[in-house]
């Protein structure tokens, strides 16, 4: 059986390899064979090409966010165990039930205040991985669109 950190690898791994661009790619190789009347398909194609192009950039931005995500998992993982054996011998400790409870409370609120603090910082990664991702997309749909409608030459009346 893969320990954890094997299967965190194997997943990256996995992540880090997909690439969208490959298929898309060969689907535009097709449609360039295509044989429509009145349509010019290598100008359609390669009007399609920055498309591509923008989806590979949106790829990479939710891969680097992936990589960052697991990162600051594998951060707040470690800061856990730290934190547990550090603390572990207090967590044990005899003495007076006021101070012991006080002493675990402290303890209790420290741990929450980092798990907090890591969940805002790994919300602001996967907000800026998300953001990176659509921005390319976004920027590219309007041009793409009109590039298709001056491949097909359609004016703006519908004619």
């Amino acid at each position: 059986m893969a320990t954890m950190p094997e299967s965190l690898q194997d997943l990256g791994k996995s992540i880090m390899s997909m690439d969208v661009t490959k298929g898309a790619d060969r689907f535009l190789d097709t449609l360039a064979k295509l044989k429509v009347p009145g349509v010019d398909m290598d100008a359609l194609v390669a009007s399609q090409r920055d498309s591509l192009e923008a989806m590979t950039i949106a790829n990479q931005a939710v891969k680097n966010g992936g990589v960052e995500v697991g990162k600051w998992q594998m951060k707040i993982l470690k800061q856990a165990l730290e934190e547990i054996a550090k603390t572990g011998g207090s967590m044990t400790k005899v003495g007076p039930p006021k101070e012991v409870v006080g002493e675990q409370t402290d303890i209790a609120k420290r741990a929450f205040e980092t798990a907090v603090t890591s969940m805002r910082e790994l919300a602001d990664i996967l907000n800026t991985a998300n953001r990176d991702a659509t921005k390319a997309i976004v920027d590219r749909v309007p041009d793409s669109l009109d590039e298709v409608k001056d491949v097909l030459k359609v004016n703006k009346q519908g004619g």
